[in-house]
């Protein structure tokens, strides 16, 4: 067998070799793909809060809309959330049977 050629295969395992181990320490470090895949959980989770968030600006912003324009229907909506009733109407309020006075 020629020498040379002996040489150039052992240089050329052995640089695959090493190339091959670096590869999988980097892939299974911290940092390699188990990270990666709680970024992307991470990524997607914070995706749907933002979308949540938006959806409830939105929501805010036609109520805020509605308050501006003195919707009567919005208004007396939330004068009787806090308990407001109209002369001659009687409120009635429930309890939960767990709750204590």
């Amino acid at each position: 067998m020629n020498t040379n050629a002996l040489l150039e295969s052992r240089v050329i395992m052995t640089v695959l070799g090493i190339s091959g181990f670096l590869s999988v320490v980097i892939l299974w470090s911290p940092y390699g793909l188990p990270a990666l895949h709680k970024r992307q959980q991470e990524f997607s989770r914070q995706q749907q809060l933002l979308l949540d968030l938006n959806r409830k600006n939105h929501e805010i912003a036609l109520e805020v809309k509605r308050l501006l324009e003195k919707d009567p229907e919005l208004m007396e909506s939330l004068a009787r959330q806090r308990g407001y009733a109209r002369p001659g109407e009687t409120v009635y309020t429930f309890r939960d049977p767990g709750e204590k006075r």
